[in-house]
């Protein structure tokens, strides 16, 4: 049986997040040098990603809060893998990164979801 090749899905994905969405950045802040005195560099990773309010029957309090966003971010151009240490940055705004789940059916990442918080 032949296995499914999801480089158009991918590829289907990259072009809506594109078309429907907005430029932003994946901020990274990394730290290194000695523990007496580290240093601290802080890296944007631009990139393009769709921004979207949950529904109301979503919004449960504790893990979905009012004012969270759900943000759809593509893979194209992306040379890191976002975590929840990063920030996220939507018109020139700087949110915390809650969750990231990629959807990745057979090993191939088509798109990531996020959860955003202010």
């Amino acid at each position: 049986m032949a296995q499914f090749d999801y480089t158009r899905p991918r590829a289907t994905a990259d072009r809506l997040i594109k078309r429907y969405g907005q430029a932003g950045a994946i901020r990274r802040t990394t730290t290194s040098g000695p523990a007496y005195d580290p240093e601290t560099v802080t890296t944007d990773h631009a990139c393009q990603l769709a921004v979207m309010q949950y529904t109301d029957d979503k919004i449960d309090g504790t893990l979905i809060m009012r004012g969270d966003k759900l943000v759809y971010l593509s893979t194209a151009g992306l040379s890191i893998e976002p975590s929840t240490a990063d920030k996220v940055v939507i018109r020139g705004e700087e949110h915390a990164t809650v969750y990231v789940k990629p959807l990745s059916p057979a090993g191939l990442v088509v798109f990531y979801e996020i959860q955003a918080r202010r």
